[in-house]
């Protein structure tokens, strides 16, 4: 009744001053007053739809004002101690709905509309209730009353309980649901990358529900389908997780490790949410911070840990023992030839090449040049210019870094630059652009020691002098300046984002929901396409063609649950670092549900008991649902505009 008031009282003012304009403004023409009684309609109508009250008796033959919300989820498929389901008392209640009542099932995102026919002859699949999208949907319909059939577990009730005044939509609730015996699996850790032959550990993350509390449940690990080890736990109350650390081994050999997380628990009514996955690399030779030295000395040793400590990426270098044979400095994998070399190069998260010089491998040259980070040390005049410096050769003499500036100078700030180690031939020709570390040497002269080049999909740093790691080897002062000089530098670099995988092409999560995309990283095939072929679950092979973004990302459509084994293959755009290149991995695919994790959240009954509002008002159609004022909105409209033609108006 306010808002009738209100708009009543607009109306009258608009009016007024319609009819002001007509007197006073217009040509003094027979018959102005209809005019402006045409153009007062006009807005009272515009008015009246802002308004928008309900026109009494407009329900028998408006829209539906009456919505039956059903929970889809799995959870509402299990039984408790009684024979029958939640989904069964559920689909009781829809076929006792009449026509007048819109089904719709309540799902993981948006929900849908349903006839009572298809609810009654589905089954509950979905892996979450979330009825806040849905609410606002019915709202938007016209919807007066809904009526939601659950086991209570809805995964977004704070936000339900928000909308409910907001809305203004008497909401109701029918308990179907009970308790349920069951264990589950809340979640898994395991160590991303790691060392073959060497220890480690797997965390499971184990819920019960009500009717489990302080009961005694097994917990098992599996690596690559065999046991890894096992514990028993008490279960916690519901709606808590308890944490189990498993000490595990890694295999004796490289590769990616499956580990598989499940519990068990006698008579477990729901085994959904029994097990999790998780992926280990044992020595991998992707996504690493990768330092390929072609002209060694003592420099690897000291930037490669480093780095590591400062990125927190798995770090391995190699050193050249000649034209087609790199030897890892840990001692570990054996040797690479260069295929496995430029592989490593196309595939690392940050390349780090050291001693590049005029002789170079072509593969090597290639690969600091299009990384997308990229660390170069140049080891003579040829090295430095095809790192993209103006070059020149070293200059003799002993030089001091002298000052800091662009992203490296407030990493390096308060440095005591007297107290650190000289620096020798120096390669790079005076510049000021991109200089993040100036030398100096006695009398004055200046020249680039370390020079950042920012082309905006790529970034790479340029040393262009020698003896950095002199700062390392002295300690103190000079290592401490030597941790913040190469953090800066990694900083700057990891800015740059790619989605987290380099230059390869995967998956960025290799555990992913079944039946849902999986978010896929292509950065070669960045505004192209790629063919992954995939091996597994679902039979196959099966070939997918993606289309990959110009932020390198695309999705590969869902699967259903199982292990797959994946290849993938640049099609466009062609390029030399994915020219005849094959990508390979595995993916898992869960059909994984916490539902039960959650304690059936009864106070959503005590809150449905009330109406959402105390004006809920008479039951009735919103005017915006009835086309008649938008129909008398254009004839009004026309009438006028044709009357002031004829009259000679504008």
């Amino acid at each position: 009744m306010t808002a009738l008031l209100v708009a009543g009282l607009g109306a009258l003012l608009v009016g007024l001053w319609v009819a002001w304009v007509y007197r006073s403004r217009e040509l003094p023409i027979p018959g102005r007053g209809w005019l402006a009684a045409l153009r007062i309609a006009v807005v009272a109508i515009v008015i009246l739809l802002l308004a928008d009250p309900l026109l009494p008796g407009g329900a028998a033959a408006g829209p539906v004002t009456r919505w039956l919300v059903v929970d889809g989820s799995r959870a509402m498929g299990v039984s408790g101690e009684s024979a029958e389901s939640p989904w069964e008392r559920a689909r009781t209640r829809v076929g006792e709905a009449d026509d007048r009542t819109r089904v719709a099932l309540l799902q993981d995102s948006m929900g849908s509309v349903a006839n009572r026919d298809s609810v009654l002859a589905r089954d509950p699949v979905e892996g979450a209730s979330r009825l806040a999208p849905l609410l606002r949907r019915a709202a938007e319909s016209g919807a007066r009353e809904v009526t939601v059939v659950s086991d209570l577990r809805i995964a977004d009730g704070l936000e339900v309980a928000a909308l409910r005044d907001a809305l203004g939509v008497e909401l109701r609730f029918v308990d179907v649901g009970e308790a349920v015996r069951s264990a589950g699996i809340a979640g898994l850790s395991a160590p991303e990358t790691g060392r073959a032959s060497t220890p480690a550990e797997v965390t499971v993350e184990v819920f019960g529900t009500l009717a489990t509390s302080g009961e005694e449940a097994r917990v098992e690990v599996l690596r690559d389908g065999e046991p890894a080890g096992e514990e028993q736990v008490r279960l916690p109350g519901a709606g808590r997780t308890i944490s189990v650390t498993l000490p595990v081994a890694l295999p004796d050999s490289a590769g990616s490790v499956l580990w598989t997380a499940r519990v068990a628990l006698p008579d477990d009514r729901f085994p959904a949410d029994d097990t999790r996955s998780a992926f280990t690399d044992v020595d991998p030779l992707e996504g690493l911070v990768a330092l390929l030295s072609w002209r060694p000395n003592w420099e690897p040793r000291f930037v490669l840990p480093v780095l590591a400590r400062v990125t927190g990426l798995p770090a391995r270098g190699w050193l050249a023992v000649g034209n087609d044979a790199w030897l890892p400095m840990d001692g570990s994998g054996g040797v690479l030839d260069g295929a496995a070399a430029s592989r490593v190069a196309d595939d690392a998260r940050v390349l780090v090449v050291h001693g590049l010089t005029g002789d170079a491998p072509e593969w090597l040259v290639r690969a600091q040049a299009t990384g997308r980070r990229v660390v170069v040390f140049a080891g003579d005049r040829e090295g430095a210019e095809s790192a993209g410096m103006s070059a020149l050769a070293g200059r003799p003499g002993e030089w001091y870094a002298a000052a800091a500036s662009g992203p490296l100078a407030g990493a390096l700030t308060g440095v005591p630059w007297a107290d650190l180690p000289p620096l020798s031939s120096p390669l790079a020709a005076d510049s000021s652009v991109g200089v993040g570390l100036a030398l100096e040497r006695t009398g004055g002269e200046r020249l680039p020691g370390l020079v950042l080049q920012d082309r905006g999909t790529r970034r790479r740093a340029v040393v262009a002098a020698d003896g950095f790691w002199r700062w390392g080897f002295r300690g103190d002062t000079g290592a401490d300046a030597y941790d913040r000089l190469w953090s800066g530098v990694a900083g700057w670099l990891l800015a740059l984002d790619d989605g987290g995988l380099g230059g390869r092409v995967g998956p960025l999560e290799r555990v992913a929901a079944a039946d849902a995309e999986v978010p896929w990283s292509a950065v070669p095939a960045a505004g192209g396409r790629v063919a992954v072929t995939s091996t597994g679950a679902d039979g196959g092979p099966r070939t997918d063609t993606l289309a990959v973004g110009a932020d390198g990302r695309a999705r590969l459509p869902g699967r259903a649950a199982g292990s797959y084994r994946w290849t993938a293959e640049v099609l466009a755009p062609d390029s030399v670092a994915a020219r005849g290149r094959i990508w390979s991995g595995r993916l898992e695919i869960e059909a994984h549900t916490d539902e039960l994790r959650w304690p059936r959240d009864t106070t959503l009954l005590a809150a449905s008991a009330a109406p959402a509002r105390a004006d809920l008002g008479p039951s009735g159609r919103p005017l915006r649902t009835s086309p008649w004022p938008y129909l008398l909105l254009l004839v009004l409209l026309s009438a006028e505009w044709i009357l002031r033609r004829r009259a000679g108006l504008r």
